[in-house]
């Protein structure tokens, strides 16, 4: 049996959906004695004190990080990129620093080139949990309850730090897989960056027709709203995802375009058998896929 997780200070900086749920679990289940939230918004950070996700709040990052013997950047990913700099030098040289960043080639190369090896140390993560939904009034403690948490190594990482990393989100409820940077950003933009930009491509083709906008929302059944879904997040930060990981979501965005023409080829042409034999592998993919 794996020995219980204690952190004396974990600091949280972004204490949204995620970093706002990491701190609820941590409190619950006594995995940090002591959780600073950090951030820029005094506001927000009094909501998530009344919320119960962190005991102490700052907007000063390097204070923060200095008194942490963990640190979790919770933030969009072009701003864990800009501040890694900033925490590698604020935090104590024993401190592990870990991340929830969508993409991680980009963040666990900028994090080498700053973190020495002496310490701290940083490991990259990306537990794949959330929705739609943002903000620390949409946290819960349950958010990373058998989620997939990809934690990101190279020759470069620390293995004590990368296994205490991989216990942390054990300890939060997750399951952890291990993948380099790079294979990270391939196989992550095929399962979830690719099927968010195919829900904004469907409701962006919606809104070119010139039917009534009322009249569309009230035919729309649930095959609409579950394929849509994703797409109510917030756009910025999906931006940044994208814009980080350009390559592979590109390449997958053209491969889908592909595949939807091929697919309109057959129906215009009334291939009946193509057509069927595509849908029936499709159907059979996805009971392999999502059991």
């Amino acid at each position: 049996m794996e020995a219980a997780l204690q952190i004396e200070t974990l600091a949280i900086y972004g204490v949204g959906l995620l970093g706002g749920s990491v701190g609820l679990v941590a409190k619950a289940r006594g995995i940090a004695r002591r959780i600073i939230g950090i951030g820029r918004s005094r506001e927000r950070l009094a909501h998530a004190i009344e919320q119960g996700a962190i005991d102490d709040m700052t907007t000063d990052l390097a204070a923060g990080c200095a008194e942490a013997d963990w640190v979790l950047l919770a933030s969009a990913v072009s701003h864990i990129i800009e501040i890694l700099p900033q925490v590698a030098t604020a935090c104590k040289p024993s401190a592990i620093v870990t991340d929830v960043g969508s993409t991680k080639a980009t963040i666990v190369r900028q994090a080498e080139r700053v973190f020495p090896p002496s310490g701290p140390f940083f490991v990259g993560s990306h537990p794949m949990a959330g929705s739609e939904q943002s903000g620390v009034r949409h946290a819960s403690a349950k958010l990373f309850e058998k989620a997939c948490c990809i934690v990101t190594t190279t020759e470069a990482t620390s293995q004590q730090a990368a296994d205490q990393v991989e216990q942390f989100w054990r300890a939060l409820g997750g399951r952890t897989v291990r993948l380099d940077p790079e294979r990270h950003d391939r196989l992550v933009a095929l399962v979830s960056h690719l099927p968010h930009m195919a829900a904004v491509g469907v409701l962006l083709v919606a809104a070119q027709g010139d039917e009534d906008a009322d009249l569309l929302a009230a035919l729309l059944g649930n095959g609409f709203k579950d394929s849509t879904r994703v797409a109510a997040g917030p756009p910025e930060i999906w931006r940044d995802i994208c814009l980080e990981n350009r390559e592979p979501v590109a390449d997958n965005l053209e491969s889908l375009g592909n595949q939807l023409l091929a697919l309109a080829e057959e129906i215009r042409a009334g291939e009946s058998d193509r057509l069927l034999d595509h849908l029936r592998r499709a159907r059979e993919l996805r009971k392999r896929l999502v059991p």
